[in-house]
């Protein structure tokens, strides 16, 4: 039986590919799968991963469909998983060779449902260079309760394992056709989970590629999060536990809004634009959460904290204005 189930979705990446396969095939835990969702590449990349399937058959599966996006791809692939855990790895990344022997034997030692690791972000320059740069707002740690799961966390599937049978037999999928689709799933698989452990090691490395340049059609799929962030709450209040856990809630998407949303909205370049996203991103919180200032993990010190207390609709789009000038971007 396989011990973990690799989920790959593969879009076009057929220059990191084979590094990406390597370093799953190099695990020190011999005893995985690897799904590999093929998600309509039009270059080489579906003959590579049929190339691998080819050489090692009783541990790589290849299936192909039409270009839907990441969210079908693996929601696609989770019911096709096979073992005690599955996890995500992204396509043009690549893990360390022990990351997921350490998760699975934390997760076996905890009888865990769900197991962390630490990470290590790469951007890629101008120039081809790798540059390591820091990471924004989470907090990649072991936690000390469940709900201390939905204080920034790190919102991405890739530095996780999760136990098959929640997902499998769970309602939280990706949403589809949407970017920001880790954010749901993430927030949303917080609630499957009874067991969580940690293992401090940074084995995965997520690159960050391509220029930054926001397009008209890019600049629109920025307001996805507000359908993202609207499915998170339309799953906590159909599973009646909107209640349970409205303060963390409330801290972690006002957070999202305010901050990375926010700064993203900054980028984009037509103005109307802008001004018509800082509205939305703000009628949002007055309808979910009025009063969010009075929210606990608003208090104390910090310039974050301090920040999300003095935004307020008059000012909001000033702030995003301030974004504009910050030159770090992810």
């Amino acid at each position: 039986m396989f011990k973990i189930s690799v989920i790959i979705p593969v879009y076009n990446t057929e220059k990191y590919l084979k590094d990406c396969l390597d370093s799953v095939l190099a695990q020190t835990l011999q005893e995985l799968e690897i799904i590999l969702i093929n998600d309509g590449s039009t270059d080489s990349s579906l003959e590579i991963m049929e190339q691998y399937c080819a050489m090692y058959p009783e541990r790589i599966q290849v299936y192909s469909k039409e270009n839907g996006g990441q969210a079908t791809a693996r929601n696609m692939a989770i019911p096709l998983c096979r073992g005690e855990y599955i996890g995500f790895v992204d396509s043009d990344d690549y893990i360390e060779p022990e990351m997921y022997e350490k998760m699975y034997a934390k997760a076996k030692e905890s009888d865990a449902d769900y197991v962390e690791c630490d990470y290590v972000n790469v951007k890629i320059n101008e120039k081809g260079e790798q540059e390591r740069i820091a990471d924004y707002g989470s907090r990649v740690r072991e936690y000390t309760c469940k709900k201390d799961m939905f204080i920034d966390p790190m919102l991405a599937p890739w530095n996780k394992i999760y136990r098959r049978e929640l997902l499998q037999n769970s309602k939280v999928i990706f949403p589809e056709g949407l970017i920001y689709e880790d954010t749901a799933f993430c927030l949303k698989a917080i609630s499957l989970v009874e067991k969580f452990a940690f293992v401090p090691g940074k084995y995965v490395v997520h690159f960050f590629r391509g220029g930054s340049t926001m397009n008209v059609n890019k600049s629109r799929k920025v307001a996805d999060i507000f359908s993202v962030l609207k499915d998170v709450i339309d799953y906590y209040k159909d599973q009646n536990l909107f209640e349970q856990y409205k303060p963390e809630l409330e801290y972690e998407i006002v957070k999202i809004l305010l901050c990375s949303s926010l700064e993203r909205i900054a980028k984009i370049p037509d103005k109307k634009l802008r001004k018509q996203f800082c509205g939305d991103t703000w009628n949002m919180i007055k309808e979910y959460f009025p009063d969010y200032k009075k929210n606990t993990y608003m208090k104390g010190k910090g310039m974050k904290k301090l920040y999300m207390r003095l935004v307020t609709g008059w000012n909001i789009r000033l702030f995003c204005r301030l974004f504009m000038f910050r030159k770090d971007e992810i």
